[in-house]
């Protein structure tokens, strides 16, 4: 999908491996040309061979798509006469749009072609299919009902919990790793160039004992959105004794950023300006983990060792960053 982006100022996706990109820009002569550079171009970047559908609507498109993995790749449907040839091979059980339901609803009104389909009277469609009909007939007549939507990718909270191989019981060992899981979060916000308005905790003793089951939750409010990790970690104390329950063996623990804002739009208290030297200081920690590996530089509280603790059995290798982990052949 980056490659896609270099390419096209608006892009969809739709799934894991589709999507749908803005082409009006392109004038209707070069738009061959155009996606035989972006088939060429993610093949080169990425090694993996696409097929492109172009047409009016994005119900057209997954027409054409369609299509277009039975021949080199590329299928371009712009004239009504060459979209109804398509249309009339097409089983109305295969448009975009289309369940197993509704298309036992067409079958059993002799409506088995996507041409029948783009035929039908809409008021009538709409009685039967409910809007959803109506809005895919529309689309099948090249008018568009779902317009191509800019996405906001970034995300709206970070969550980062832990299942642990021995349960934890005293305060201090569950506000240690509680710091760790923080410093993980806090991280990811600044990645991000995000801060967080709210921090949440929470933990959990095994749910298979139902007997003695205890989970429990805290959520607390921020003076000012911050990415401090200092700062962070405070708040996550603050909420953990809010919740910690002395005789209980937690099995989870977790903590959450939400309310992330973005930094440049802040406006600060007049009494509380963020500090540059702490600024300098998580800076220099991110500088030095990301160069010598994670955990190069620990903050205090996170003394237990985390990963000893978390339940990793089922981890999967890391076949493309470890060569201990790389396959071997006999």
């Amino acid at each position: 999908m980056a490659t896609l982006r270099t390419m096209v100022p608006l892009i969809e996706i739709y799934s894991i491996d589709e999507a749908f990109l803005d082409l009006s820009k392109v004038p209707d002569h070069e738009l061959e040309r155009f996606c035989c550079e972006i088939q060429q171009r993610v093949q080169r970047w990425t090694g993996i061979p696409i097929s492109i559908g172009v047409s009016r609507t994005k119900t057209l498109a997954k027409v054409a798509n369609a299509y277009a993995k039975h021949g080199n790749g590329i299928l371009i449907l712009l004239q009504e006469k060459e979209i109804d040839g398509f249309l009339v091979c097409l089983p109305v059980k295969e448009v975009w749009g289309v369940g197993r339901k509704y298309a036992t609803y067409l079958s059993s009104q002799e409506i088995e072609t996507a041409l029948q389909l783009k035929k039908a009277p809409l008021k009538w469609i709409r009685q039967g299919m409910s809007v959803i009909g109506e809005r895919i007939v529309w689309e099948l007549n090249g008018k568009i009902a779902h317009p191509v939507k800019d996405q906001d990718t970034s995300k709206k909270m970070i969550l980062v919990s832990r299942s642990l191989k021995k349960n934890l019981s005293t305060f201090e060992d569950l506000a240690s790793f509680t710091s760790a899981l923080m410093e993980n979060a806090a991280e990811k916000l600044r990645n991000e160039r995000k801060l967080a308005t709210y921090v949440h905790v929470f933990i959990k003793t095994d749910r298979f004992q139902r007997a003695s089951y205890y989970a429990n939750k805290h959520v607390v409010v921020l003076d000012i959105a911050v990415d401090d990790t200092l700062m962070l970690h405070q708040a996550a104390q603050r909420g953990l004794k809010k919740i910690f329950f002395l005789g209980k063996r937690y099995k989870r623990v977790g903590v959450c950023l939400s309310g992330l804002v973005d930094g440049s739009h802040l406006q600060h208290s007049l009494f509380d300006r963020p500090s540059i030297q702490r600024e300098g200081l998580t800076k220099t920690i991110d500088q030095i983990n990301k160069k010598f590996g994670k955990k190069a530089v620990m903050y205090g509280d996170s003394r237990l060792k985390t990963f000893e603790l978390t339940q990793r059995d089922h981890l999967s290798p890391c076949y493309t960053t470890k060569w201990e982990h790389l396959a071997k052949v006999f």
